[in-house]
C-alpha cells in the first residue's frame, strides 16, 4: 500500500487527537465550528492523496473530458442560445469537477476510519471498490453526453424543442386508474436543452428533439429508456409500433439499455412519445458505448451479448451503432448482424462523417 494517503490521515489523526473542540469515537462525532474548516481541510487532504495515488490515470482522463465537455457545452449554448443544459446534479458536479465528485465516495469509509470502526485496509478495499464503481459510471454517462451535444451540433440544429410531460404526485399515481388514458403533449420550443432531469415515467418521452437544417428533419434523442407506467391516449400512425406483452412473451424479460435511441421525422407530433406501458416506438439507430475509460473483455464481452439481443428487439430502422475507443478483439464482432456497424471514436476521432453517412441517404424511404 502507498503510503501517501496514509501520511495525510496519520496528520488529521493527530489534529483530532490533540483538538479538544473535536470529538471523534465509534458513536460520536462532534466537529465545533472554531475548527471546522481547519478539519475538513485535513480530511479533505486525505481523500484528494487516496485518489492521486490510486486513480491519477483516471482523473487525468476525467479532466480531459471535462475540458471537452465544457467546450462544446459553450459552443452550443452559442449556436441555440440555450440557457443551460441540464442534467442530474451528481453527474454536472463530475463533467465541472472530477474530483469535487469523486471524493465524496470516500466521505463516509473515511469517517468510519476515523470512529475506528474499520481499519486501514478495510478502507482501502471499500474506498477502491466505491471510487471505481461510480468513477467508471459517472465517466460512461459523461462521455455519452459529450457525444451527442457534438453530435447534436454536426446535425446543425436551428431549434429544439421538449414534450412537456405532466408530473403527477404521489397520490395521484397511487390512485391513477388503469383505464385512463394520458394525453401526450405536443413538443414546444425551450432555451434548455435537458438530459434524464424533470422526467415523468408515466410516459417515455425524448429527452429532447431538433429540427436539423443538415438532415432536413426533425430529430428526436431519448438517452436511459426506463420503464413508463401509464397507457397513451396517442400513437402516431406514422410510426411503427412494438407490443410490449408480445416482446416479452418472445424474449422473456429483458432490460433494454441503449445508450442512445434516436428517431427522425417530417413532424413533431411523430416524435412526441418513445413508449406507454404497452407500446413502445420502433427507432431509426440505437447508438451503444463501450467503456471509454477501461476496458475488461469480459465485461465488454457481455456488454455485445446485451447489444445483440437489444439489436433484434428493436430492429432499429437505420441500425445499431456501437463506439469503442479501444480496437475490440475479433471475436467479439465475430457474426454480428450486417446492420450492427462498430466506430471508434474518442477525443482525437471527431468525425461523425461515418454515422451521418449512414444516416442521411435513407431518410428520404
Amino acid at each position: 500500500m502507498s503510503k501517501s494517503w496514509r501520511t495525510r490521515y496519520e496528520a488529521l489523526t493527530a489534529f483530532v487527537d490533540d483538538q479538544p473542540l473535536v470529538e471523534i469515537g465509534e458513536s460520536v462525532v462532534s466537529i465545533d465550528e472554531a475548527v471546522r474548516n481547519e478539519f475538513y481541510k485535513k480530511f479533505n487532504d486525505v481523500r484528494v492523496a487516496f485518489l492521486a495515488q490510486d486513480f491519477s490515470e483516471w482523473l487525468d482522463k476525467a479532466h480531459l473530458l471535462s475540458s471537452r465537455y465544457i467546450k462544446i457545452e459553450d459552443d452550443l449554448g452559442r449556436l441555440l442560445n440555450l440557457e443551460a443544459v441540464m442534467m442530474p446534479v451528481a453527474l454536472k458536479r463530475f463533467l465541472s469537477d472530477p474530483l469535487k465528485q469523486a471524493v465524496r465516495d470516500l466521505f463516509d469509509p473515511l469517517f468510519e476510519l476515523l470512529q475506528e470502526k474499520i481499519e486501514p485496509e478495510v478502507f482501502e478495499e471499500r474506498a477502491t471498490q466505491s471510487v471505481r464503481e461510480s468513477f467508471r459510471d459517472f465517466y460512461q454517462r459523461g462521455f455519452i453526453k459529450w457525444f451527442v451535444l457534438h453530435l447534436v451540433k454536426e446535425m446543425g440544429p436551428e431549434k429544439i424543442f421538449e414534450v412537456p410531460m405532466p408530473k403527477p404526485t404521489s397520490k395521484q399515481l397511487i390512485k391513477h386508474r388503469d383505464d385512463v388514458l394520458q394525453n401526450v403533449p405536443f413538443p414546444c420550443e425551450t432555451e434548455l436543452l435537458r438530459f434524464e432531469v424533470d422526467r415523468s415515467d408515466i410516459l417515455l418521452a425524448p429527452d429532447f428533439i431538433i429540427n436539423s437544417k443538415k438532415l432536413g428533419k426533425f430529430v428526436a434523442f431519448r438517452t436511459e429508456l426506463g420503464k413508463a407506467l401509464w397507457r397513451a391516449s396517442y400513437f402516431s400512425a406514422r410510426r411503427e409500433w412494438f407490443d410490449i406483452s408480445s416482446l416479452i412473451e418472445k424474449y422473456g424479460f429483458t432490460e433494454l439499455k441503449p445508450d442512445l435511441l434516436l428517431y427522425f421525422g417530417d413532424h413533431l407530433e411523430d416524435l412526441s412519445l418513445i413508449a406507454d406501458c404497452e407500446k413502445l416506438c420502433r427507432p431509426d439507430a440505437a447508438l451503444f458505448f463501450m467503456d471509454p475509460l477501461d476496458f475488461e473483455e469480459s465485461r465488454e464481452a457481455q456488454k455485445m451479448e446485451s447489444i445483440r439481443l437489444a439489436h433484434d428487439i428493436l430492429k432499429p430502422f437505420r441500425g445499431t451503432y456501437v463506439f469503442s475507443q479501444h480496437h475490440l478483439p475479433e471475436h467479439l464482432e465475430k457474426g454480428l448482424d450486417e446492420n450492427i456497424h462498430t466506430m471508434h471514436f474518442g477525443f482525437n476521432k471527431m468525425n461523425l462523417d461515418a454515422l451521418m453517412t449512414l444516416i442521411q441517404p435513407k431518410l428520404s424511404d
